[in-house]
């Protein structure tokens, strides 16, 4: 196989994921939660391939990144407040706790999709259509295997270090930050799982339970907040609400720490040595299947 097989097939892979989230980009009215969600996942998909590429390709990756996150800024409102409202019915508060929060969990929805009604989604999808067409001009004659092997071996070394500091702080923004280089890490190996499935498809998803706990502790940690500033909750219910929330996170920490030891007990150069060993030489060689829609698209098992 040649050096350059991997490269090229991560980079169709981005391409088509790219195109995908223009065509599913969700205009008014086509605002349901699975469809808002199917596209978020494929702009954070490829966030995380993009990032294969930002210390070989420079620049245009960089600006990829950045274009994609702003696009997936501009929708979601609406599912966070969805997942918000699902967490809070999980939590099973009395119902002069929750009445209040489900009352204004309701009137902030209303408000986010009269706000995207004003809207059209000519813009997003013509600006995730004009990356789609640049990232076909980007030189790949200079990246190999091993600039790929390299920065799957980043992402890791950066979600292990963010990991340590995240569990040992238990801050928020540090848990949510370790959570963000996670994900990148599973849809990576996700996406190479085809030189050894057996090995890559089980890390890629011990990585999405692990990212289920974190962003089970996020959405609680938002919906705190939530509560406390615009649930319109007295002292006692907000205190209840509160000490159910706390608790339930309690429990996602021991998981997550639980996830994290064993996912990332390899060192980040043991890591990269085993992955630069299954690429060499891979069970099922990569294929760049042009027209593979990116929410059909799953790691390949042989």
């Amino acid at each position: 196989m040649r050096a350059d097989a991997w490269p090229q097939y991560c980079h169709a892979a981005l391409v088509r994921s790219v195109s995908a989230a223009a065509a599913r980009f969700p205009g008014p009215g086509e605002e349901a939660p699975e469809r808002v969600h199917d596209v978020r996942k494929t702009l954070k998909e490829a966030r995380a391939i993009a990032r294969l590429f930002l210390h070989c390709v420079g620049e245009p990756a960089r600006v990829t990144i950045a274009a994609l996150a702003s696009t997936r800024r501009q929708i979601g409102r609406a599912r966070d407040l969805d997942v918000m409202a699902l967490r809070l019915q999980r939590l099973a508060p009395p119902p002069e706790v929750a009445g209040p929060v489900m009352a204004a969990i309701a009137r902030e929805r209303e408000a986010a999709l009269r706000a995207r009604r004003g809207l059209a989604a000519r813009a997003p999808r013509a600006r995730l259509n004009a990356i789609a067409k640049r990232l076909e001009g980007w030189d790949l004659s200079a990246v190999g295997r091993d600039e790929i092997v390299a920065a799957v071996a980043r992402t890791y070394r950066q979600a292990q270090r963010r990991g340590r500091r995240a569990l040992e702080s238990d801050e928020p923004a540090a848990l949510h930050a370790f959570r963000a280089r996670v994900v990148d890490l599973r849809y990576q190996l996700a996406l190479l799982a085809c030189a050894w499935p057996e090995a890559l498809n089980a890390q890629a998803e011990g990585l999405d339970e692990l990212r289920e706990a974190l962003g089970d502790h996020h959405d609680l940690h938002v919906l705190a907040e939530f509560a406390a500033e615009r649930g319109g909750l007295g002292p006692e219910a907000l205190k209840d609400l509160s000490a159910r929330a706390a608790a339930k996170q309690k429990k996602l920490r021991r998981r997550a720490h639980a996830e994290f030891d064993r996912l990332f007990a390899e060192t980040p150069k043991a890591f990269e040595a085993r992955l630069a060993a299954y690429l060499a030489r891979p069970v099922t060689k990569p294929l760049a299947i042009e027209n593979e829609p990116a929410s059909a698209k799953t790691a390949p098992t042989g």
